[in-house]
C-alpha cells in the first residue's frame, strides 16, 4: 500500500511540474530517481540541474537510455552497433527532431507540444543531422516558421547526412538553401552521401568547400577535353543501365547565384570547409575527375552501392596520385568499400604515401576468378607514414602484400583485419615489423591453429588493446586449458595490455578460467574485458564471480557481459553480478536469450 501511494504521488507531481518544478529542490534523492522515469521528455530536460545536485545522474541517463528504446522499436539491433557509454541524452533528442522533423506517425503520442517547440528543444542536441531529398520533411527547414531552429543547427550540426541526392536535380531551391546555411554558415565540417547514383550535379556545388573558391572544372576547350576522355561528367549509367540525363558544367560562380540565395547584410556569403566526406556511389568516374583539386579534405570514405571494378579503382588511384603529389593535399584518412582490384594495398599506398590512416573493404564476387597477381615492390628506403590499418578480405592475395606493406610502415600503431585466411603469417611478422603497435583487433578469422603465434606476440609486443572477435578460439582444442593457461598467464604478463576482448569465441564454461587474469601473486593490469557473446550461463558467471571475489584485484574494471544467456536463471545471475559489483563495471543488458532468434544466431 505504501509504495502503491508513493507512486500515486510520484506521478500526481509528474503531471503537475508546471507548478511544482520549482519546489524539486525539496525532494530526497530517492523520490527525485523515482520520479525519472515518469517524466515527458521536456521535463526529463528541465530537471538535469536538480538531478546533478541531488547526484542522481546516473539514473537520469539510465532513464534517456530507457526514452530512447521507447522511440526506436529495433533498439536491441542498433544497441549491438553503439558504445555502451552513450550520452543517451543526446542520442535520444537527436532522434526525436529526425522523427518530428519527418512526422512519423508513431511518435506523435510521446509529443506534449507542437512540432516546432519540440524540434526547438532538440535542435541544439543534434549533431549528426539526416535530411532526404526524395522527402518534404527537411525541406521544412527552410520554411520561415522553422528558420530559427535553423539558425540552431548551424551552432549544433557536425555531420551532415544526405540521402536521395539524385532528386536535387529536380527539386533543389529549399534542399540546397539547407545545404548552403549548415555548411557556409554552420558548423558541419563532415558530408556523408548515401544513395547518391547521380554525383556530379552536387559534387559541382560542393567542390570549392573541398579545395577553396577556385578549383572548379575550366568550361570550354577544357571542359571538351575532359568529356573526350573515360571521365564521362554527362552521362553516368545508373544500375539498370540507364543513361541519366546529361548535366551541363556551370562555374563556381554560376552555381552559387542559383543554389545558394544570398543571405548576408554585404551579399556576399562565405564559403564553409568541409574536412571529411563519405559517399556511397555506383561509379568513381566523377569522383576521379575531382579528386586532385580537393586540398581541404582530411578525410575521404568511398562505399560503393555495386563492387567497384578493378579499372575504375584503377583510374581513381591515378587521381589520387596527382592529389598527393601537390604540396597542399591534407588528405590523410582514406577508406574504400565494396571495392576489387589486385595488389590494391600496396597500390594505395604506393600513390598515397603520407596517409596516416587507411580501411579496405575488398568484396570479391564468388564468379570472379582471379590470378594472383604480381606484387609490387617498395624501394628499399621507402618509409610509409602509415599509423592505422584495416582491411577487410576473404582473399589470401590480401596477405601476400602484408610483409612489404608492414615492413615499411614502422610507425603502425594500429592493426584491424577481419575475414582474411593464413593469419599465421600475419601473426609471425608484427613483433619485428612494428614494435611500435599497439592496438591489434582480429575480426572473423580462424584463429585454432595459431596458438603458438597469438603467445608469441604477447610475450614479444607492447599492444595495448587486443582484440580476438568470433576467431574460433578453442574450436580444435582436445583440453581447453592447453591454450587458455599459457594465454592468460602471457597476457597477465603483458604489462602495456589494458583492453582485452573475446567476444564471440563460444567460451562458456572456459570463460571461468579468463578470471585468472586478476590472480593475486602477479595481476594484470586490464581495465576493459570484453566477454560479451560467449554463451556464459549464469552458473559459468557465479564460478567466474568467485574467483574474482577470492583474488580481489585492487584496480576496478569494465566487464562486458551483454549477449549472453544470463536470463536462463536470473537468481544465479544476480548471486553473481552481487559478487563482481565491488570489483568491476558491469555491462549487462536485457536480452531474452529464448525468444530472441537472430541474437541467439549471432553468438553461435
Amino acid at each position: 500500500m505504501t509504495t502503491s501511494l508513493v507512486y500515486l504521488c510520484l506521478r500526481t507531481v509528474s503531471e503537475n511540474m508546471g507548478v511544482l518544478e520549482n519546489r524539486l529542490y525539496d525532494l530526497p534523492a530517492s523520490l527525485i530517481k523515482d520520479l525519472l522515469p515518469l517524466l515527458s521528455i521536456f521535463h526529463l530536460d528541465r530537471i538535469e540541474k536538480v538531478a546533478i545536485f541531488k547526484k542522481v545522474s546516473h539514473s537520469l541517463q539510465c532513464t534517456w537510455a530507457a526514452k530512447w528504446r521507447e522511440l526506436n522499436p529495433t533498439w536491441r539491433c542498433k544497441l549491438k552497433f553503439m558504445h555502451p557509454e552513450q550520452n543517451w541524452k543526446q542520442k535520444c533528442l537527436e532522434c526525436l527532431f529526425h522523427m518530428v522533423l519527418f512526422r512519423k506517425t508513431h511518435v506523435q503520442s510521446l509529443l506534449w507540444s507542437s512540432d516546432c517547440v519540440v524540434l526547438s528543444l532538440c535542435a541544439e542536441h543534434v549533431q549528426v543531422l539526416s535530411l532526404t531529398a526524395s522527402l518534404r520533411g527537411g525541406c521544412r527547414l527552410a520554411s520561415e516558421d522553422l528558420r530559427p531552429i535553423l539558425s540552431i543547427l548551424e551552432k549544433s550540426v557536425r555531420s551532415l547526412r544526405l540521402f536521395d541526392a539524385v532528386a536535387l536535380k529536380h527539386e533543389h531551391k529549399d534542399i540546397m538553401f539547407i545545404l548552403h546555411r549548415l555548411l557556409d554558415h554552420g558548423s558541419v565540417t563532415e558530408v556523408v552521401l548515401k544513395r547518391t547514383p547521380i554525383s556530379f550535379f552536387l559534387f559541382s556545388w560542393i567542390t570549392p568547400r573541398f579545395g577553396g573558391p577556385h578549383t572548379m572544372l575550366p568550361q570550354s576547350s577544357a571542359a571538351q577535353d575532359t568529356r573526350d576522355t573515360s571521365c564521362d561528367l554527362w552521362a553516368e549509367e545508373g544500375p539498370s543501365g540507364s543513361k541519366y540525363p546529361r548535366l551541363d558544367l556551370q562555374t563556381d560562380e554560376e552555381l552559387s547565384n542559383e543554389f545558394s540565395p544570398c543571405c548576408s547584410v554585404n551579399g556576399q556569403c562565405s564559403v564553409g570547409r568541409i574536412r571529411s566526406l563519405d559517399l556511397e556511389l555506383c561509379s568513381l568516374t566523377t569522383l576521379s575527375c575531382l579528386l586532385p583539386s580537393w586540398l581541404w579534405l582530411h578525410s575521404l570514405h568511398v562505399y560503393g552501392s555495386q563492387p567497384l571494378w578493378e579499372e575504375d579503382v584503377a583510374n581513381f588511384i591515378k587521381s589520387l596520385k596527382k592529389l598527393f603529389l601537390n604540396p597542399c593535399c591534407s588528405l590523410r584518412d582514406l577508406s574504400m568499400g565494396n571495392v576489387f582490384g589486385q595488389n590494391l594495398l600496396a597500390s594505395l599506398l604506393t600513390a598515397c604515401p603520407t596517409l596516416l590512416s587507411l580501411s579496405l573493404d575488398i568484396n570479391m564476387p564468388r564468379n570472379k576468378r582471379t590470378t594472383s597477381g604480381q606484387n609490387l615492390n617498395f624501394k628499399p628506403d621507402t618509409e610509409l607514414c602509415l599509423e592505422n590499418l584495416y582491411i577487410k578480405s576473404t582473399e589470401i592475395q590480401t596477405v601476400d602484400n602484408f610483409p612489404a606493406v608492414l615492413q615499411h610502415a614502422p610507425n603502425l600503431s594500429s592493426l584491424h583485419i577481419t575475414g582474411i585466411r593464413q593469419a599465421h603469417l600475419l601473426l609471425d611478422i608484427l613483433p619485428d615489423s612494428n614494435p611500435l603497435l599497439k592496438v591489434l583487433i582480429l575480426e572473423d578469422i580462424n584463429l585454432a591453429d595459431c596458438h603458438q603465434e597469438i603467445i608469441h606476440l604477447l610475450n614479444n609486443s607492447i599492444l595495448e588493446e587486443l582484440s580476438l572477435k568470433d576467431c574460433r578460439l578453442l574450436e580444435k582444442c582436445t583440453e581447453r586449458k592447453d591454450f587458455l593457461v599459457p594465454f592468460v598467464e602471457a597476457a597477465r604478463g603483458l604489462c602495456s595490455l589494458h583492453s582485452l576482448s573475446l567476444s564471440q569465441n563460444r567460451l562458456a564454461t572456459s570463460a571461468i578460467d579468463i578470471a585468472d587474469l586478476f590472480f593475486e601473486d602477479c595481476p594484470s593490469k586490464i581495465s576493459n574485458l570484453d566477454l560479451s557473446s560467449n554463451f556464459i550461463l549464469p552458473a559459468d558467471l557465479l564460478e567466474f564471480s568467485q574467483r574474482i571475489e577470492t583474488y580481489h584485484p585492487t584496480q576496478r574494471f569494465k566487464l562486458d557481459l551483454r549477449f549472453n544467456p544470463l536470463d536462463r536463471d536470473p537468481k544465479v545471475k544476480n548471486q553473481a553480478i552481487k559478487k563482481l559489483l565491488p570489483f568491476c563495471n558491469i555491462l549487462t543488458d536485457d536480452w531474452n536469450s529464448r525468444s530472441t532468434m537472430a541474437d541467439h544466431v549471432s553468438v553461435m
